[in-house]
């Protein structure tokens, strides 16, 4: 790996040393990385992303998409919890989420993300699955079961939505 010096202003530095404190990242050499890694895809620059930014990939879809057949998202596996020693009858059963899969694998190795970015992220995940892209509004259902399910966490950023993986 190479490395980099940066400057940076003090606050936002104590920003990000905050958002690694609670464990949000799991260093500052995290966060930088995932930081880059988004505004390389998102500005086309990204091994993911082919030279193309991610509004036109996603804007590509969508635009093309208009009067031609929809593909169905693939549906979440149901896997039932066993306990070590002894199989019980009522084994625990995760919920069934639409989109659970695709939405926790927009987070990688960070802990938070804001919802615009999650949003373009299973946008770009669908794309690169040949599958149609998915609502808003079914998005936005997904995100409220999985926080129902205690494995995502809402949280308000000034006039924005974070949401954290548990």
């Amino acid at each position: 790996m190479k490395s980099f010096e940066a400057k940076i202003p003090e606050k936002l530095y104590k920003y990000i040393e905050k958002l690694v404190d609670e464990e949000n990242f799991e260093s500052i050499d995290s966060f930088v990385n995932h930081s880059i890694y988004w505004i390389a895809e998102l500005y086309g620059f990204g091994e993911q992303s082919e030279g193309k930014s991610l509004k036109d990939l996603i804007a590509d879809v969508v635009f093309s998409k208009a009067g031609t057949e929809v593909k169905e998202t693939p549906k979440v596996k149901v896997a039932v919890k066993e306990p070590d020693a002894v199989k019980e009858p009522d084994a625990v059963k995760e919920p069934n989420i639409p989109n659970k899969a695709i939405i926790l694998e927009s987070y990688g190795s960070s802990k938070f993300m804001f919802e615009d970015a999650i949003f373009a992220s299973c946008q770009f995940t669908a794309l690169k699955q040949g599958n149609a892209p998915i609502s808003k509004e079914e998005f936005i259902k997904s995100l409220k079961k999985l926080t129902e399910a205690g494995i995502l966490t809402q949280i308000q950023q000034g006039d924005k939505i974070m949401w954290k993986r548990n």
